[in-house]
């Protein structure tokens, strides 16, 4: 399985050695920094592709800026002659990554809410939502999701 999404488009205008070398340079972004590259088409000497992050155990993600540049890194070396044209997704947190027990304790207190009026407002359970205020239960996404709109809308 290729690390490069689409790189076959390439086989025409490039030998094996520059496509391996290429998918090992891609290789290391993936598993260093979770950037991904899609060859989305070829036209003559001109590379249509994508670069885009995802999610991180470090928490540290790439500006655009940097994302240009790494994509260049990988494929300017080994493509010499084409033109890039890239289109950048950096990663973007979801603001519901901010929930946890003390953004709760902090909106409940800036909104007056009490943990009786989420239970019933939201249908869960009075002792499901005292724990995971409480922070003796951990929060899903869904969950997350759950507290950071039910806040927005106070």
């Amino acid at each position: 399985m290729s690390i490069i999404i689409g790189i076959d488009q390439l086989k025409t205008n490039s030998n094996a050695e520059q496509l391996e070398q290429l998918e090992t340079a891609a290789g290391i972004h993936k598993s260093q920094s979770n950037i991904e590259f899609s060859i989305l088409k070829v036209e003559g000497n001109i590379v249509h592709l994508e670069s885009a992050q995802s999610e991180t155990r470090s928490g540290k993600y790439a500006t655009e800026a940097s994302l240009l540049k790494k994509t260049h890194e990988v494929f300017d070396k080994w493509l010499p002659g084409y033109t890039l044209q890239v289109n950048l997704s950096p990663y973007l947190a979801s603001p519901t990554s901010v929930v946890n027990p003390a953004w709760l304790d902090k909106k409940m207190l800036e909104k007056g809410v009490r943990i009786k009026q989420i239970a019933f407002e939201t249908g869960v359970d009075r002792a499901s939502v005292a724990d995971w205020i409480a922070g003796k239960r951990g929060m899903s996404q869904i969950v997350k999701a759950m507290f950071y709109f039910y806040m927005q809308s106070k």
